[in-house]
């Protein structure tokens, strides 16, 4: 699967917002995390390697540092001989820290509200990956984050929208994943089969007609940003021509410029107009989305 088709994790909107969060994180590992066998510990690379051998040698040690607490005159090297023994027992047996521990956690607990790509086959990554995209158009385009479509709209349905496409696709993903019995000349077993095939078609075409919706609303709100682009670069414009209007008027030519800033103060409210109507389209499509009245 390449990377274009290959979507980004899922996760159900309804979690709060704390285990969303974490979840995230655990779905999104640091890059440069070295592997497991790699990974550096406090303790020296042939103790941590044999931690068996370790032990044995570290009892030998502390029975000979024993039997030379017996002498007197050697008692110092002793106890640096226990003391170092004790030091490395104690490190050995210590829990070595996982630092991706907390996170296979998380993903165990929160299984069933997540989806990833891992989760799909092909053409039902394919459809996420669409209908990941149309969504990402909405949300950064300026018309939707200056409201002047509805954020909160976008803001309920959206995640909404996602998720329960995620969710049907990994599920649609499960049922074609199971293996087809041979019928042989079995006429009933055949007609099943043949049920059975027509029902993952449709389930998998009405899911992307989900996606088509989203889609056609994502092109609705491309329309109405190019719009609102208009809108502002001539809002600019006249603002600039309304400088040069006091310029010109010094030279006499004050007639011109009113005509020229009445001209494209004409074009700015033909442009606003296409803007409210575009916007009015793209509410239209959001309206359409499966699930919102």
């Amino acid at each position: 699967m390449n990377d274009v088709s290959r979507p980004h994790p899922v996760i159900d909107p309804d979690l709060p917002e704390k285990a969303r969060t974490q979840l995230e994180t655990a779905l999104h590992p640091p890059q440069d995390t070295p592997p497991a066998e790699h990974r550096r510990t406090l303790l020296p690379q042939p103790i941590a390697d044999h931690p068996v051998a370790t032990v044995v040698i570290t009892l030998l040690v502390l029975l000979v540092g024993m039997r030379l607490l017996a002498r007197v005159f050697v008692f110092v090297a002793a106890a640096v001989l226990l003391i170092g023994a004790g030091i490395l027992l104690i490190a050995l047996l210590a829990p070595r820290r996982d630092p991706q521990r907390a996170a296979r956690q998380l993903r165990d607990r929160y299984r069933d509200h997540y989806v990833t790509a891992d989760d799909l086959d092909e053409e039902a990554a394919a459809l996420l990956a669409r209908a990941q995209r149309a969504v990402a158009t909405i949300t950064s385009a300026h018309v939707v984050r200056d409201d002047i479509l509805d954020v909160a709209l976008n803001t309920a349905v959206l995640p909404r929208q996602l998720w329960e496409t995620a969710r049907a696709l990994r599920s649609l993903t499960e049922l074609r994943s199971r293996p087809t019995p041979s019928h042989g000349d079995d006429t009933t077993i055949a007609m099943l089969l043949d049920d059975r095939k027509r029902a993952l078609q449709a389930i998998h075409q009405s899911v992307a007609d989900r996606v088509a919706a989203l889609e056609d609303y994502a092109t609705r709100v491309s329309e109405a940003e190019q719009a609102w682009q208009r809108v502002a670069t001539l809002r600019r414009l006249i603002a600039e021509q309304e400088e040069l209007r006091d310029l010109l008027a010094a030279t006499a030519a004050d007639e011109v410029a009113v005509r020229e800033l009445a001209e494209l103060t004409e074009r700015a409210r033909a442009a606003e107009a296409h803007l409210q109507n575009a916007a009015h389209q793209a509410a239209q499509a959001a309206l359409r989305l499966p699930g919102v009245d």
